[in-house]
């Protein structure tokens, strides 16, 4: 089952040195599906490319960051993303979203290595999201 992850780009960048406190910052990311992994976290898993190489990439929202998030989205699609968080039953739960929505720039640090079912990763921890004026 293994075989078929990407590897991870934040257990790339802690093995390139990275230093966890460092900032990083995407531009435009696509949002067309949240995994709900812990009650107070929200996570969007994307791919992209370093050096020729695909990576899995991982950003987690917790606290006022989800309401960052969440405010990228149209009103209905809102609402409904706040009944999905409230309900305790939905963790583990995988989201998909339609229409998507994009954040404008994500700023993130590297969280600590987890393991999870399959692999261990290392999360980016979203300390700032900016939308589209």
């Amino acid at each position: 089952m293994t075989d078929h992850f990407l590897p991870d780009y934040g257990l790339y960048l802690l093995h390139k040195g990275l230093r966890p406190e460092a900032r990083w910052v995407f531009f435009d990311l696509p949002v067309d599906h949240l995994t709900r992994p812990a009650l107070r976290t929200v996570s969007l898993t994307l791919s992209t490319e370093e050096q020729g190489q695909e990576y899995a990439i991982s950003f987690d929202f917790t606290g006022p960051r989800i309401d960052d998030l969440l405010a990228t989205f149209p009103e209905p699609a809102r609402e409904r993303l706040w009944h999905w968080l409230e309900n305790p039953t939905t963790m583990g739960q995988h989201l998909s979203l339609s229409p998507a929505a994009t954040l404008h720039t994500v700023e993130a640090t590297l969280g600590a290595v987890q393991q999870g079912r399959y692999e261990r990763f290392a999360p980016l921890i979203v300390q700032r999201v900016t939308h589209r004026p």
